[in-house]
Protein backbone atom coordinates (compact mmCIF):
# COMPACT_ATOMS: atom_id res chain seq x y z
CA UNK A 1 0.00 0.00 0.00
CA UNK A 2 1.91 3.04 -1.21
CA UNK A 3 2.00 6.41 0.53
CA UNK A 4 4.16 9.43 -0.26
CA UNK A 5 6.67 8.47 2.43
CA UNK A 6 6.35 4.85 3.47
CA UNK A 7 4.48 1.60 3.01
CA UNK A 8 1.52 0.39 5.02
CA UNK A 9 2.75 -2.53 7.11
CA UNK A 10 -0.33 -3.87 8.87
CA UNK A 11 -2.92 -6.56 8.14
CA UNK A 12 -3.79 -7.40 4.52
CA UNK A 13 -6.07 -4.72 3.14
CA UNK A 14 -9.58 -5.45 1.87
CA UNK A 15 -11.59 -3.05 -0.25
CA UNK A 16 -15.35 -3.58 0.01
CA UNK A 17 -17.60 -3.16 -3.01
CA UNK A 18 -20.74 -1.21 -2.07
CA UNK A 19 -22.89 -4.36 -2.19
CA UNK A 20 -20.80 -5.83 0.63
CA UNK A 21 -21.23 -2.71 2.71
CA UNK A 22 -24.94 -2.85 1.97
CA UNK A 23 -24.96 -6.39 3.30
CA UNK A 24 -23.56 -5.23 6.65
CA UNK A 25 -26.18 -2.50 6.83
CA UNK A 26 -29.08 -4.87 6.18
CA UNK A 27 -27.75 -7.70 8.37
CA UNK A 28 -26.01 -6.27 11.42
CA UNK A 29 -24.94 -9.51 13.15
CA UNK A 30 -23.14 -11.38 10.39
CA UNK A 31 -20.38 -13.62 11.81
CA UNK A 32 -18.53 -12.74 8.63
CA UNK A 33 -18.06 -9.17 9.92
CA UNK A 34 -16.05 -10.07 13.02
CA UNK A 35 -13.91 -12.52 11.07
CA UNK A 36 -13.27 -9.89 8.42
CA UNK A 37 -12.24 -7.26 10.97
CA UNK A 38 -9.95 -9.70 12.78
CA UNK A 39 -8.03 -10.89 9.72
CA UNK A 40 -8.00 -7.81 7.48
CA UNK A 41 -7.77 -4.06 7.45
CA UNK A 42 -10.98 -2.82 5.83
CA UNK A 43 -10.59 0.22 3.60
CA UNK A 44 -12.99 2.63 1.92
CA UNK A 45 -12.54 5.44 -0.59
CA UNK A 46 -14.11 8.64 -1.87
CA UNK A 47 -15.95 6.43 -4.35
CA UNK A 48 -17.50 4.70 -1.33
CA UNK A 49 -18.45 8.07 0.15
CA UNK A 50 -19.93 9.13 -3.19
CA UNK A 51 -22.19 6.08 -3.23
CA UNK A 52 -23.16 6.68 0.38
CA UNK A 53 -24.12 10.26 -0.47
CA UNK A 54 -26.45 8.99 -3.17
CA UNK A 55 -28.33 6.87 -0.61
CA UNK A 56 -29.65 10.06 0.99
CA UNK A 57 -31.07 9.76 4.51
CA UNK A 58 -29.80 6.18 4.88
CA UNK A 59 -26.19 7.28 4.50
CA UNK A 60 -25.48 7.28 8.23
CA UNK A 61 -26.13 3.54 8.40
CA UNK A 62 -23.32 2.89 5.92
CA UNK A 63 -20.99 5.19 7.83
CA UNK A 64 -21.84 3.36 11.05
CA UNK A 65 -21.02 0.05 9.37
CA UNK A 66 -17.62 1.36 8.24
CA UNK A 67 -16.98 2.73 11.71
CA UNK A 68 -17.82 -0.60 13.37
CA UNK A 69 -15.45 -2.34 10.94
CA UNK A 70 -12.68 0.11 11.94
CA UNK A 71 -12.20 0.93 8.27
CA UNK A 72 -9.40 3.22 7.07
CA UNK A 73 -9.68 5.78 4.27
CA UNK A 74 -7.80 5.28 1.00
CA UNK A 75 -7.33 8.01 -1.58
CA UNK A 76 -5.13 8.78 -4.55
CA UNK A 77 -2.24 11.05 -3.60
CA UNK A 78 -2.52 14.43 -5.32
CA UNK A 79 0.46 16.80 -5.32
CA UNK A 80 0.45 20.38 -4.06
CA UNK A 81 0.01 21.50 -7.67
CA UNK A 82 -3.09 19.26 -7.89
CA UNK A 83 -1.51 16.64 -10.13
CA UNK A 84 -2.84 13.08 -9.81
CA UNK A 85 -0.17 10.46 -9.07
CA UNK A 86 0.18 6.68 -9.14
CA UNK A 87 0.36 6.53 -5.35
CA UNK A 88 -2.27 6.23 -2.65
CA UNK A 89 -2.58 7.33 0.98
CA UNK A 90 -4.09 5.06 3.62
CA UNK A 91 -5.22 7.01 6.66
CA UNK A 92 -7.05 6.43 9.92
CA UNK A 93 -10.03 8.70 9.43
CA UNK A 94 -13.44 8.31 11.00
CA UNK A 95 -15.97 7.65 8.21
CA UNK A 96 -18.30 10.38 9.50
CA UNK A 97 -15.46 12.93 9.40
CA UNK A 98 -14.37 11.71 5.98
CA UNK A 99 -17.93 12.01 4.68
CA UNK A 100 -18.32 15.54 6.04
CA UNK A 101 -15.01 16.58 4.51
CA UNK A 102 -15.94 14.98 1.18
CA UNK A 103 -19.29 16.73 0.98
CA UNK A 104 -18.00 20.15 2.02
CA UNK A 105 -14.59 20.41 0.42
CA UNK A 106 -14.19 17.86 -2.33
CA UNK A 107 -17.49 16.68 -3.66
CA UNK A 108 -19.30 19.70 -5.16
CA UNK A 109 -16.83 20.88 -7.81
CA UNK A 110 -15.51 17.42 -8.64
CA UNK A 111 -18.99 15.90 -8.82
CA UNK A 112 -20.03 18.55 -11.33
CA UNK A 113 -16.87 17.98 -13.34
CA UNK A 114 -17.20 14.21 -13.27
CA UNK A 115 -20.84 14.33 -14.30
CA UNK A 116 -20.11 16.67 -17.19
CA UNK A 117 -17.16 14.69 -18.53
CA UNK A 118 -19.20 11.50 -18.38
CA UNK A 119 -21.87 12.90 -20.69
CA UNK A 120 -20.06 11.85 -23.87
CA UNK A 121 -19.92 8.29 -22.60
CA UNK A 122 -23.58 8.45 -21.54
CA UNK A 123 -24.39 9.63 -25.07
CA UNK A 124 -22.39 6.69 -26.41
CA UNK A 125 -24.60 4.34 -24.38
CA UNK A 126 -27.73 5.85 -25.94
CA UNK A 127 -28.50 8.47 -23.30
CA UNK A 128 -28.90 12.22 -23.82
CA UNK A 129 -31.32 11.74 -26.73
CA UNK A 130 -31.92 15.10 -28.39
CA UNK A 131 -28.53 16.56 -27.44
CA UNK A 132 -25.80 16.99 -30.04
CA UNK A 133 -22.06 16.76 -29.37
CA UNK A 134 -21.58 20.54 -29.40
CA UNK A 135 -24.06 20.95 -26.54
CA UNK A 136 -22.35 18.24 -24.51
CA UNK A 137 -18.90 19.67 -25.29
CA UNK A 138 -19.93 23.11 -24.03
CA UNK A 139 -21.08 21.57 -20.75
CA UNK A 140 -17.80 19.73 -20.37
CA UNK A 141 -15.64 22.74 -21.21
CA UNK A 142 -17.56 24.92 -18.72
CA UNK A 143 -17.23 22.32 -15.96
CA UNK A 144 -13.55 21.74 -16.64
CA UNK A 145 -13.03 25.50 -16.56
CA UNK A 146 -14.83 25.57 -13.20
CA UNK A 147 -12.46 22.94 -11.86
CA UNK A 148 -9.42 24.88 -13.07
CA UNK A 149 -10.78 28.04 -11.41
CA UNK A 150 -11.36 26.08 -8.20
CA UNK A 151 -7.73 24.94 -8.23
CA UNK A 152 -6.50 28.49 -8.88
CA UNK A 153 -8.62 29.84 -6.02
CA UNK A 154 -7.15 27.31 -3.62
CA UNK A 155 -3.65 28.28 -4.69
CA UNK A 156 -4.42 31.97 -4.11
CA UNK A 157 -5.02 31.12 -0.46
CA UNK A 158 -1.44 29.88 0.01
CA UNK A 159 0.54 31.81 -2.61
CA UNK A 160 2.21 33.99 0.05
CA UNK A 161 3.50 30.85 1.77
CA UNK A 162 4.87 29.24 -1.39
CA UNK A 163 6.55 31.84 -3.63
CA UNK A 164 5.95 31.25 -7.33
CA UNK A 165 3.28 28.60 -6.88
CA UNK A 166 0.52 30.84 -8.28
CA UNK A 167 2.38 31.41 -11.56
CA UNK A 168 3.19 27.72 -11.92
CA UNK A 169 -0.38 26.62 -11.28
CA UNK A 170 -1.76 29.32 -13.57
CA UNK A 171 0.38 28.02 -16.43
CA UNK A 172 -0.60 24.45 -15.57
CA UNK A 173 -4.36 25.13 -15.53
CA UNK A 174 -4.22 27.04 -18.82
CA UNK A 175 -2.36 24.19 -20.50
CA UNK A 176 -4.79 21.66 -19.05
CA UNK A 177 -7.79 23.62 -20.34
CA UNK A 178 -6.22 23.88 -23.79
CA UNK A 179 -5.45 20.14 -23.90
CA UNK A 180 -8.96 19.30 -22.69
CA UNK A 181 -10.61 21.47 -25.35
CA UNK A 182 -8.41 20.00 -28.11
CA UNK A 183 -9.13 16.43 -26.99
CA UNK A 184 -12.88 17.08 -27.04
CA UNK A 185 -12.73 18.65 -30.49
CA UNK A 186 -10.67 15.78 -31.87
CA UNK A 187 -12.96 13.10 -30.41
CA UNK A 188 -16.03 14.88 -31.84
CA UNK A 189 -14.52 14.96 -35.32
CA UNK A 190 -13.82 11.22 -35.14
CA UNK A 191 -17.29 10.40 -33.82
CA UNK A 192 -19.06 12.36 -36.55
CA UNK A 193 -17.30 10.48 -39.35
CA UNK A 194 -19.66 7.53 -39.02
CA UNK A 195 -22.81 8.99 -37.44
CA UNK A 196 -25.93 9.83 -39.42
CA UNK A 197 -28.36 10.72 -36.61
CA UNK A 198 -26.37 12.55 -33.95
CA UNK A 199 -29.38 13.44 -31.80
CA UNK A 200 -30.50 9.81 -31.37
CA UNK A 201 -27.07 8.24 -31.37
CA UNK A 202 -26.40 4.95 -29.55
CA UNK A 203 -22.77 4.13 -30.12
CA UNK A 204 -22.72 0.92 -28.13
CA UNK A 205 -25.56 -0.69 -30.05
CA UNK A 206 -24.21 0.54 -33.40
CA UNK A 207 -20.77 -0.78 -32.53
CA UNK A 208 -21.96 -4.22 -31.42
CA UNK A 209 -24.23 -4.56 -34.46
CA UNK A 210 -21.38 -3.67 -36.79
CA UNK A 211 -18.92 -6.03 -35.14
CA UNK A 212 -21.52 -8.79 -34.79
CA UNK A 213 -19.96 -9.56 -31.42
CA UNK A 214 -21.53 -9.05 -28.00
CA UNK A 215 -22.36 -10.73 -24.68
CA UNK A 216 -23.46 -14.02 -26.30
CA UNK A 217 -19.99 -14.57 -27.73
CA UNK A 218 -17.85 -12.82 -25.11
CA UNK A 219 -19.40 -14.23 -21.95
CA UNK A 220 -18.34 -17.72 -23.00
CA UNK A 221 -14.67 -16.74 -22.76
CA UNK A 222 -13.03 -18.34 -19.75
CA UNK A 223 -9.82 -17.34 -17.90
CA UNK A 224 -6.91 -17.24 -18.16
CA UNK A 225 -5.90 -14.49 -20.60
CA UNK A 226 -9.44 -13.19 -21.06
CA UNK A 227 -8.37 -9.87 -22.59
CA UNK A 228 -5.99 -11.53 -25.04
CA UNK A 229 -8.73 -13.96 -26.11
CA UNK A 230 -11.15 -11.08 -26.63
CA UNK A 231 -8.58 -9.19 -28.71
CA UNK A 232 -7.94 -12.28 -30.85
CA UNK A 233 -11.57 -11.93 -32.00
CA UNK A 234 -11.58 -8.19 -32.64
CA UNK A 235 -8.19 -7.79 -34.31
CA UNK A 236 -9.47 -9.71 -37.37
CA UNK A 237 -12.62 -7.59 -37.77
CA UNK A 238 -13.24 -4.64 -40.09
CA UNK A 239 -12.13 -1.39 -38.49
CA UNK A 240 -9.30 -2.95 -36.55
CA UNK A 241 -7.59 -5.24 -39.05
CA UNK A 242 -6.97 -2.73 -41.84
CA UNK A 243 -5.89 0.02 -39.42
CA UNK A 244 -3.29 -2.17 -37.67
CA UNK A 245 -4.79 -1.54 -34.25
CA UNK A 246 -2.77 -2.71 -31.25
CA UNK A 247 -4.31 -4.28 -28.17
CA UNK A 248 -3.32 -1.16 -26.20
CA UNK A 249 -5.25 1.05 -28.62
CA UNK A 250 -8.24 -1.30 -28.43
CA UNK A 251 -8.23 -0.96 -24.64
CA UNK A 252 -7.75 2.81 -24.66
CA UNK A 253 -4.32 2.60 -23.06
CA UNK A 254 -2.52 4.97 -25.39
CA UNK A 255 -0.88 8.11 -24.01
CA UNK A 256 -3.41 10.29 -22.19
CA UNK A 257 -4.47 13.05 -24.65
CA UNK A 258 -5.25 15.54 -21.87
CA UNK A 259 -2.31 15.03 -19.50
CA UNK A 260 0.20 14.12 -22.25
CA UNK A 261 1.73 11.26 -20.28
CA UNK A 262 1.57 7.51 -19.82
CA UNK A 263 -1.58 6.48 -17.98
CA UNK A 264 -1.18 5.35 -14.39
CA UNK A 265 -2.17 1.82 -13.43
CA UNK A 266 -5.40 2.83 -11.68
CA UNK A 267 -6.35 4.90 -14.74
CA UNK A 268 -5.68 1.91 -16.99
CA UNK A 269 -8.00 -0.20 -14.85
CA UNK A 270 -10.79 2.32 -15.43
CA UNK A 271 -10.18 2.34 -19.18
CA UNK A 272 -10.10 -1.44 -19.56
CA UNK A 273 -13.17 -1.88 -17.35
CA UNK A 274 -15.16 0.61 -19.45
CA UNK A 275 -14.06 -0.98 -22.72
CA UNK A 276 -15.26 -4.37 -21.49
CA UNK A 277 -18.64 -2.80 -20.71
CA UNK A 278 -18.83 -1.26 -24.16
CA UNK A 279 -18.02 -4.39 -26.12
CA UNK A 280 -20.39 -6.47 -23.99
CA UNK A 281 -18.25 -8.61 -21.71
CA UNK A 282 -20.59 -9.17 -18.75
CA UNK A 283 -22.01 -5.69 -19.41
CA UNK A 284 -24.12 -3.58 -17.12
CA UNK A 285 -27.69 -3.22 -18.40
CA UNK A 286 -29.83 -0.19 -19.29
CA UNK A 287 -26.89 2.21 -19.19
CA UNK A 288 -28.70 4.82 -21.26
CA UNK A 289 -30.54 5.68 -18.03
CA UNK A 290 -28.74 8.08 -15.69
CA UNK A 291 -29.08 5.95 -12.56
CA UNK A 292 -27.77 2.77 -14.17
CA UNK A 293 -25.00 4.68 -15.92
CA UNK A 294 -23.90 6.35 -12.68
CA UNK A 295 -23.83 2.99 -10.90
CA UNK A 296 -21.67 1.49 -13.65
CA UNK A 297 -19.24 4.42 -13.48
CA UNK A 298 -18.97 3.91 -9.72
CA UNK A 299 -18.14 0.25 -10.33
CA UNK A 300 -15.28 1.30 -12.59
CA UNK A 301 -14.12 3.71 -9.87
CA UNK A 302 -14.19 0.96 -7.24
CA UNK A 303 -12.18 -1.34 -9.50
CA UNK A 304 -9.58 1.39 -10.03
CA UNK A 305 -9.03 2.41 -6.40
CA UNK A 306 -9.20 -1.19 -5.18
CA UNK A 307 -6.09 -1.91 -7.28
CA UNK A 308 -4.11 -0.44 -4.36
CA UNK A 309 -5.45 -3.09 -1.95
CA UNK A 310 -4.58 -6.73 -1.34
CA UNK A 311 -8.15 -7.99 -1.76
CA UNK A 312 -11.41 -6.79 -3.28
CA UNK A 313 -14.67 -8.32 -2.02
CA UNK A 314 -17.88 -8.17 -4.05
CA UNK A 315 -21.18 -9.98 -4.64
CA UNK A 316 -21.70 -8.63 -8.18
CA UNK A 317 -20.80 -11.35 -10.68
CA UNK A 318 -20.59 -9.02 -13.70
CA UNK A 319 -18.35 -6.61 -11.79
CA UNK A 320 -16.15 -9.48 -10.67
CA UNK A 321 -15.70 -10.85 -14.20
CA UNK A 322 -14.74 -7.47 -15.65
CA UNK A 323 -12.44 -6.55 -12.78
CA UNK A 324 -10.65 -9.89 -12.79
CA UNK A 325 -10.10 -9.63 -16.54
CA UNK A 326 -8.73 -6.08 -16.23
CA UNK A 327 -6.48 -6.97 -13.28
CA UNK A 328 -5.15 -10.06 -15.01
CA UNK A 329 -4.15 -8.18 -18.15
CA UNK A 330 -2.61 -5.25 -16.24
CA UNK A 331 -0.81 -7.51 -13.72
CA UNK A 332 -2.65 -5.97 -10.77
CA UNK A 333 -1.90 -8.09 -7.72
CA UNK A 334 -5.23 -7.49 -6.00
CA UNK A 335 -7.24 -10.70 -5.55
CA UNK A 336 -10.94 -10.33 -6.42
CA UNK A 337 -13.08 -12.47 -4.10
CA UNK A 338 -16.71 -13.31 -4.71
CA UNK A 339 -18.57 -13.29 -1.40
CA UNK A 340 -21.44 -15.76 -1.14
CA UNK A 341 -23.60 -15.49 1.97
CA UNK A 342 -26.41 -17.99 2.40
CA UNK A 343 -29.80 -17.19 3.92
CA UNK A 344 -29.46 -13.39 3.56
Amino acid sequence: MKTPNNNYDGKPTVYLDHNILDLFVKTRDLPFASELKEKYQIIYSDETLKEIKRTGDNGSQFLEALESLEAMHLRIFVTESFKVTDRAILKELNPFDAFEDYCKNIEPIYEAMEKATAQSLLKFYGGRAGSDFEEINREQIDSFGGLMSYISDRVDEVKDLVPGVDAAVSAYTKEMQKSFNEALAQSTVELRKNIEDELNYSGVQTYRNHMKVGPVQLNNIEPPNVIEKIWSIYKTLDGYRENNFSIEQFLGLSQNPIYNREMYLHEKVTSVYNVLNVIGYYPDSKMKHDRRFTAAMSDAGHAAIASFSDFLFSRDAAFIHKTRAAYEYLNVKTQVIEVIVNDV
